[in-house]
């Protein structure tokens, strides 16, 4: 069992026995302001304590004269700000090996950078390559202490992002990962061919456009964050965590109550603290950990009910809960609320013990052609049943494809929509499923569109119109005409990649002929020479900030992609490895 846990019990039940027992031990008889500790009083004390709390004498005594030394030295430190105004802070060094904890004096006047310059020089680490945090929230660079919520006695917790000279060489430039992906986010957010919002079927959540882009920006940082848990590297996981967090609470209460993804991030916020063993961050991870609890209660219903008219099955969800109730468990541990601990650790085991997944059913899938993520999900919602999770994952991936096609069929046809203009009640655009039945039945495609455009979609209306308002000039009908065809061989062009802008500008260029349009676009690279003959000034300008914005737009997906999962309900694969072994260390504490 690891040593630091051990020690950390013995604390628990001697603080917690101290409280309950009234016992102050910066006052008589245990020290006098004169004469200092009594060893007499404090070793009656542990061995009392020794014998109430079955715990080794030598451990006890330890516990309490370090415990009094603190008392006395909290003290000290609070005359001492009182008097001159310097703040006694500790901060939590988490580097490869023990942690660190060193305390400074400071002016809590000071900025967040002159702060981590003190830390910087005590440390010996680079300015660069560490995030202070206090209070659950990251320290700002340029703000005073004082107005980030610093107090007298507060201690920081220091993550150290990467030891390797190598990786730290080459990431240099990525330390400002943070508001890269916030730029990318938000110039990728209002593009639907990018990003848009999804329910657990693949419908897409149409939200308003600013809160979509702050949300977007919250969950790709989410995302980020996720990357590096996989990867164990909690302290990244950390710092883009509580980014997100500050993204998600800039974003209206009533959008955050129809997805999961806030209540998620409380879990995983909690769960680095758990593993980089930051037990000073406790109260903070108990009302994460409460919130979160309510919300999943929210989404899935009490009893999960919710979740399982929706799939059939809540068994991955029951993974989240899994998670959720053993850091519930020992946060109760260290508050010294053993019995409650204890009865939730024994329920975690029998939660746990159905999530199991065996490895040669996992790898049968895999060698099916799912993925590993793919391939827990399916078998936890089935029972380990490798034929029914085939089926369950071919299921899931059908209804998320029909639903994006759905989507994109809604999307291409409101675009469509929006190119044949509104009609004259100002409420809606023509449309074409009824553009097209005129065109069916023999009427020109621009005269069919300004009829329907005149009478508000109504088809009968429509063709008394036209018979009423003959076409007002030949070369006007051939020129709208002739642009309508443009128009619809323009998708046949893109459908072979090139881009918009172009494919229109080859087909005028070569009068409509597809043939010749391609074979030009396929010469050229996609960029058609001379368009300025074509073009005004003001269409030149408009296609070089268009093609500059294209441009942008790839290479942003190309930095956010590289950390976002393309699996679906990738949130929901948990090994449950990690949150066996803790299970483990604290059933052994709290049993031995």
């Amino acid at each position: 069992m690891d040593n630091t846990l051990r020690s950390e019990d013995v604390f628990i039940q001697i603080r917690d026995k101290l409280q309950k027992d009234g016992i102050k031990l910066w006052l008589p008889p245990y020290f006098e302001e004169k004469t200092g500790a009594s060893n007499k009083d404090i070793e009656a004390l542990s061995q009392s304590y020794s014998k109430t709390l079955n715990i080794d004498y030598d451990l006890c005594f330890r516990a309490v004269s370090e415990l009094l030394t603190n008392a006395v030295e909290k003290l000290k430190q609070r005359d001492r700000f009182k008097e001159s105004g310097y703040a006694t802070v500790k901060v939590k060094i988490l580097n490869d090996g023990v942690p660190k904890l060193i305390t400074k004096e400071i002016l809590l006047s000071m900025t967040g950078d002159d702060f981590r310059a003190l830390i910087a020089e005590e440390s010996s680490l680079q300015m660069h390559r560490f995030k202070l945090i206090c209070n659950g929230t990251i320290i700002k660079e340029d703000i005073p202490l004082s107005q980030q919520g610093v107090k007298n006695g507060n201690q920081f917790l220091c993550l150290v992002l990467n030891q390797s000279v190598t990786v730290m060489q080459e990431q240099e430039q990525q330390q400002k990962d943070i508001e890269a992906t916030k730029a990318d986010t938000s110039l990728l957010a209002a593009d639907n061919s990018y990003m848009h919002l999804e329910d657990q079927h693949g419908n897409v959540i149409q939200i308003p456009a600013h809160e979509k882009q702050a949300l977007m920006v919250a969950i790709a940082l989410h995302e980020k964050g996720r990357s590096a848990l996989k990867r164990e590297d909690y302290a990244r996981a950390l710092v883009f965590f509580l980014d997100a967090d500050r993204g998600f609470s800039q974003c209206n209460s009533q959008i955050l109550q129809t997805v999961d993804n806030y209540a998620l991030l409380d879990l995983d916020i909690a769960w680095c603290y758990l593993c980089l063993q930051s037990f000073v961050q406790l109260p903070e991870a108990y009302q994460r950990l409460k919130r979160c609890e309510e919300m999943f209660h929210k989404s899935y219903g009490q009893n999960l009910e919710r979740l399982i008219a929706l799939k059939g099955s809540s068994s991955n969800e029951s993974a989240l809960f899994m998670r959720l109730h053993l850091m519930q468990a020992i946060v109760l541990y260290h508050q010294n609320k053993r019995p409650e601990a204890l009865a939730l650790l024994e329920k975690c085991q029998g939660e746990l013990a159905p999530l199991k997944v065996d490895e040669g059913s996992l790898m049968a899938l895999v060698e099916l052609g799912f993925s590993e993520a793919e391939g827990r999900i399916g078998l936890r919602a089935t029972n380990g049943d490798v034929n029914q999770a085939a089926n369950y994952i071919n299921e899931n991936r059908n209804k998320r494809i029909e639903a994006r096609k759905k989507a994109l069929a809604e999307k291409i046809l409101l675009n469509e929509k929006k190119k044949l203009g509104r009609c004259v009640d100002g409420k809606q655009y023509v449309d074409p499923r009824f553009l097209n039945m005129l065109v069916n039945m023999g009427y020109p495609k621009e005269t069919a569109r300004r009829a329907l455009q005149h009478t508000n979609n109504v088809i009968s209306d429509s063709i008394q119109y036209i018979q009423e308002h003959p076409e007002p000039g030949s070369s006007n009908t051939k020129s709208q005409e002739f642009l309508s065809l443009l128009e619809d061989l323009i998708p046949e062009l893109t459908a072979a990649g090139f881009d918009t802008k172009m494919a229109r500008l080859a087909l005028r260029k070569n009068n409509g002929d597809i043939m010749k349009a391609a074979e030009e676009l396929l010469q050229c690279n996609g960029i058609i020479e001379g368009i300025e003959d074509y073009l005004s000034d003001f269409e030149l300008e408009g296609l070089k900030e268009n093609l500059e914005s294209a441009k942008k737009k790839e290479e942003a997906w190309s930095r956010l992609s590289q950390d976002i999962s393309m699996v679906d309900d990738d949130h929901l694969d948990l090994s449950l490895e990690k949150e066996e072994e803790f299970l483990n260390q604290y059933l052994s504490l709290l049993m031995q």
